[in-house]
């Protein structure tokens, strides 16, 4: 839960003093490796790492950012420019009982997933059904709505026309990581979908959001000219500023002619 705190605030040429929610963020111990008697073949090195996270829904979490972050070809150096998850995995929980401090522990059993095929791009999309799959995306209540702490990440699917799963994380990257984690354990193809995004789209945020098989990118904020370059070179869509109560968004990348009128 989030934590309460009295404190003092300058405002309108006046001090105060206040109650305010301040969220929580923890340190989450992550080993991984390959799975016992059968995913040696895949390569996969063990190791371990510290994230610092939202303390909840963290299977999800650990299991993305394993697949993004450590074994992914692309990062690995293995197969650049390969894209979409190749591993499925376990998680395990090895915690001590506690939600805080180093007792949040996890161990992640990882083994080479069958051959997902050539990826389907997304469908594409009308301008009035992209900004109402934002304003589904940012209207739900959420974490952020006490704090102003968080971000949110979410899959929407342009065939169903409704939003598959939203994520809230106080980093914007540990967003990407749970709809990672989330499609990973669910069978989930991340690459006809549309990811939705609260955050600005830098080159690390996008080069994850291809990583986990997105071709299709749509940010309530702000773009990068190193993201916009990125989309450019590699026929990815990406959408700025889709704000849904001014009725707005800018394409700033679309070779795929995803985005119609």
């Amino acid at each position: 839960m989030p934590r309460h705190v009295s404190v003092r605030r300058y405002k309108d040429a006046a001090w105060g003093d206040m109650d305010d929610v301040l969220s929580r963020e923890v340190p989450v111990r992550v080993e991984w490796g390959p799975e016992p008697g059968g995913a040696g073949e895949a390569g996969i090195a063990a190791g371990s790492t510290r994230l610092w996270a939202w303390p909840h829904g963290l299977a999800d979490l650990v299991l993305g950012h394993v697949l993004l972050d450590r074994v992914h070809p692309a990062v690995t150096g293995q197969e650049p420019g390969a894209w979409g998850i190749r591993h499925a995995g376990t998680v395990t929980d090895m915690s001590r009982g506690a939600d805080d401090g180093d007792n949040l522990a996890f161990a992640v059993s990882l083994r080479a997933a069958p051959g997902a095929g050539v990826p389907q791009p997304p469908a594409p999309m009308r301008a009035a059904v992209l900004l109402d799959a934002m304003r589904a995306f940012m209207g739900e209540e959420g974490l952020w709505d006490g704090t102003g702490c968080f971000h949110r990440a979410g899959v929407y699917d342009p065939v169903q026309g409704r939003l598959l799963r939203r994520a809230e994380d106080i980093g914007r990257h540990n967003c990407i990581d749970r709809l990672a984690g989330w499609a990973a354990r669910e069978g989930v193809d991340l690459a006809p979908r549309l990811l939705l995004v609260s955050a600005r789209v830098t080159a690390s945020l996008f080069a994850k959001a291809r990583r986990a098989g997105f071709s299709f990118v749509a940010s309530r904020s702000a773009v990068t000219t190193a993201s916009v370059d990125m989309a450019t070179e590699q026929g990815v869509t990406l959408v700025g500023f889709a704000r849904d109560r001014e009725e707005r968004f800018t394409v700033f990348a679309d070779a795929g002619g995803r985005v119609l009128e």
